[in-house]
């Protein structure tokens, strides 16, 4: 993509070496593979009609493969956000057609073109990855600009992030006992996790996202190597505030945007450590999902099929709303775009631009397929569905492209990073967790993810950070 040198912080040399043959040669064999069972396709049309969709899906991932690989180019870490974005629509597709086939077996009759989603994720992939190449190729290779930089006051920052967690504790404790009981311990069955700002009001985001912040902040200094023990335990302290409500992204946020800035300022994290992380997370998020309901289909299913019941739902529900739009439903022609613009700027705001943020709100992506599919809470689709039912295939492929500059601009300016001491860091990192996750979850919740942390930071940079002049 660039060169090399400009995508590893001090501590990580990259050094120069010939690519390798081999992602070229698994990809052949893996198209060679598919053109040989060909051969039997008659026998595929009885059991699988759909196998040529299927096989189509599996050829442009090899595609994305040799564009990563190639184009994109090293380091392969966890900071690389393309990298990260390709890997992300890839386990999406896997895990999200193995929940598809766990939910044929709790619902003989549920039948979506689950083959056509997975074709369609793995070209709007494509695209994002070729348009991320081309900007980054046309923009040159990334520098760290030598202009004045705001970096963190490590001594300011280390108190506010004291009075942060004892503001989010007090908070988690006022909300609970205004819920009346704990979620995370307790599950919440009848999804009374829409009623709790009702209940919990202003309590309720000290806790949540003041524990996001202070999860961020705490994480920063740990980064930095600025980070003692203390601040070890208010980071965890603060995880589990955000997430005691059974929201997995509240801790999914500040544990990604953490990890990503580490890998990149610190110590590049082992992949065969972030493989093992995520066969161990995986069942534990599905395990969670099954606590919050107080059921699971176990009696249906098998253990694994338990787990790919409960994760990356969003992807079968895209499947669904392909089917639903490509039968005749119309468009919606981008009316519920409006929520993308709500979070930068509170209700009073909006209100005094006469604009009512709660009938924004009730007209998302979300909401309009919740009632499509009579469910009585909103449901997700990922960016591309929410694309695809607004624009159909042309505008979701217009939207992957536009996507994937967002990913390039993000990435160089995470590269660039040398430390986690500019403000811009963590902000980055925020940013680069959001627009990963775009991938199944609601473009709204995702801009409002990056704006309910990243202006409570930028407020706490005006108290503790201080002007540093760069070299040139």
């Amino acid at each position: 993509m660039t060169d090399a040198s400009a995508h590893t912080g001090p501590n990580h040399p990259f050094e120069s070496r010939p690519p390798s043959r081999m992602p070229a040669v698994l990809v052949a064999c893996l198209w060679l593979t598919e053109l040989g069972a060909t051969w039997w396709g008659p026998q595929l049309d009885a059991s699988w009609p759909a196998w040529k969709v299927g096989f189509s899906a599996a050829a442009v991932w090899g595609i994305n493969l040799l564009v990563l690989y190639y184009g994109v180019g090293p380091p392969f870490a966890i900071s690389r956000v393309p990298m990260l974005s390709a890997l992300f629509g890839f386990l999406m597709t896997v895990f999200g057609s193995g929940n598809y086939w766990a939910t044929t077996h709790i619902f003989p009759l549920y039948r979506v073109f689950i083959e056509r989603a997975a074709l369609f994720v793995s070209l709007c992939t494509l695209l994002s990855l070729l348009s991320c190449v081309c900007l980054s190729r046309w923009a040159g290779p990334s520098h760290t600009p030598a202009r004045g930089l705001f970096v963190w006051n490590w001594a300011r920052t280390r108190l506010l992030t004291y009075a942060m967690l004892i503001a989010c504790l007090v908070g988690t404790y006022v909300s609970i006992r205004r819920i009346g009981f704990v979620p995370l311990l307790e599950g919440d069955p009848d999804s009374l996790r829409f009623t709790f700002p009702a209940l919990a009001g202003i309590w309720l985001r000290l806790s949540t996202q003041v524990g996001i912040v202070v999860a961020l902040m705490a994480g920063v200094q740990i980064c930095a190597r600025r980070g003692n023990g203390l601040i070890w335990i208010a980071g965890l302290s603060g995880i589990v505030c955000a997430s005691m409500y059974g929201n997995r992204f509240f801790a999914a946020l500040p544990i990604g945007a953490i990890l990503l800035l580490w890998d990149q300022v610190r110590n590049r994290v082992s992949i065969r450590i972030g493989g093992i992380a995520f066969l161990v997370g995986v069942p534990i998020l599905a395990l969670l999902g099954y606590w919050r309901y107080q059921a699971a289909p176990s009696e249906v299913l098998s253990p694994m099929m338990l787990v790919l019941f409960g994760t990356l739902m969003e992807f079968r529900d895209l499947g669904w709303t392909m089917d639903y739009y490509s039968v005749g439903h119309p468009l919606l022609h981008g009316s519920t775009l409006g929520g993308v613009f709500m979070p930068f700027l509170p209700s009073p705001a909006w209100s005094a631009l006469g604009v009512d943020k709660a009938a924004v709100y009730a007209n998302s992506n979300a909401v309009v397929l919740g009632q499509q599919m009579w469910q009585l809470t909103p449901q997700r689709v990922g960016l591309y569905g929410e694309l695809f039912m607004n624009f159909g295939w042309m505008g979701a492929f217009l939207g992957a492209l536009m996507y994937g500059a967002l990913l390039a601009y993000v990435d160089r300016r995470v590269c660039a990073l040398r430390s986690g001491e500019p403000v811009r860091a963590i902000v980055l990192a925020v940013v680069a967790v959001a627009l990963i996750y775009a991938q199944i979850g609601q473009w709204d919740m995702d801009v409002t993810a990056v704006t309910s942390t990243c202006y409570p930071i930028l407020l706490l940079a005006v108290v503790s950070a201080r002007r540093k002049t760069t070299a040139s």
